[in-house]
């Protein structure tokens, strides 16, 4: 066989074959927003890095909120890169319709029929990392919600829009999670 049918054949196995993934890590928040290793990347995460998660993903009843689950995939981020979470400061706001995230396991029954709430493991646990975690209380309000249902993580702020504003004054980055 000729050497050039080699090369083509040997490029016609591969070609197409998907690239090798490597499985998702949790080396800082253990079973949320797992993070694969990209070497060659730019812009690795900071040390200083102060962010508000403005969050106003739904979550279907019974599943873990994601604007929650992007937060831990930005420390896992960071862990990955050898930052702690004492290297960044961060904060998230639930509003909208991600409001109902931040209900104790009782009041999260009452709205949902669902037992319990799934997202208060993972809040529990980016509260542990030193994150800030907000409700608006004005989406409480829209939302029918008593402020008595919130569970005892959540700090219950004036509005979304404050926290935003406050955070943002204080020289936070803003970002989005829809």
């Amino acid at each position: 066989m000729r050497v050039e049918w080699v090369i083509v054949l040997a490029l016609a196995a591969t070609y197409g074959a998907p690239a090798e993934e490597s499985e998702p890590r949790f080396p800082q928040v253990v079973g949320y927003g797992g993070v694969v290793d990209t070497p060659a990347a730019a812009e690795p995460p900071r040390r200083g890095a102060k962010i508000i998660f403005d969050i106003t993903t739904e979550a279907p009843a019974g599943e873990v909120n994601p604007g929650l689950v992007s937060v831990a995939r930005y420390l896992n981020l960071n862990a990955a890169a050898g930052l702690t979470p004492a290297d960044v400061k961060l904060a998230l706001v639930l509003h909208g319709p991600a409001t109902r995230a931040a209900l104790g396991d009782a009041g999260y029954a009452k709205h949902t029929q669902t037992a319990k709430n799934p997202s208060l493991e993972l809040i529990h646990k980016l509260k542990a990392c030193g994150v800030e975690v907000f409700v608006c209380g004005q989406s409480l309000a829209r939302n029918k919600f008593d402020q008595a249902e919130v569970a005892g993580d959540v700090a219950i702020a004036v509005s979304a829009m404050t926290v935003n504003a406050n955070r943002q004054q204080d020289g936070f980055s803003y970002l989005s999670i829809h």
